[in-house]
């Protein structure tokens, strides 16, 4: 029989938002520099300390190498144009740590970091809302002439008739 892997909840900004409760002695929390500066400046600043004092909380640089494969993974989607720099940071840092003895769950509402976790075989759970039910692979097109942009952008004009590009599903998994 294995011995059980220790949880580590890899948390973002709503989870202190909604008050969620990290009193348990056994639970581990991480997040990166960046989350760790988005809470100070949303006034989180409190209880952010009161986690890293009691060595609840752990702020983990995410590697590069995660960091690649999160922007790979989300531009074969097509969610990395809805993927802050702290959205990819934060996805890339389960990754890192889900490679090492840990399971990992990532805790947060956003749907596309939940889609490319998903994808990335991370563990993800949500405050508020319900989750995801599929993985959606998105399409990014020009309502106007048809013209499609491969993969995801950024681009908010299409480059053959400069109508405002759209985004729609072009395919959905459900998920077990």
């Amino acid at each position: 029989m294995q011995p059980k892997r220790p949880v580590i909840f890899v948390i973002d900004t709503s989870a202190l938002y909604h008050q969620q409760q990290f009193a348990a002695e056994d639970i581990q929390l991480a997040t990166t520099p960046i989350i760790e500066k988005e809470m100070h400046q949303k006034g989180l600043k409190e209880s952010l300390d009161l986690l890293i004092v009691t060595n609840k909380l752990r702020i983990i640089e995410p590697t590069p190498h995660s960091l690649e494969k999160v922007k790979i993974t989300a531009q074969e989607l097509g969610d990395l144009p809805t993927l802050s720099e702290p959205d990819q940071q934060l996805l890339a840092l389960a990754l890192d740590l889900s490679t090492q003895d840990y399971r990992v769950v990532l805790v947060t509402d956003d749907y596309a970091i939940q889609n490319v976790a998903q994808q990335l075989g991370v563990e993800f759970k949500s405050i508020s809302t319900s989750g995801i039910r599929e993985i959606i692979n998105w399409e990014t097109y020009c309502k106007a002439c048809g013209h499609k942009e491969p993969g995801s952008t950024t681009e908010t004009a299409c480059p053959v008739c400069g109508t405002t590009l759209k985004r729609r599903a072009i395919h959905k998994q459900h998920i077990d």
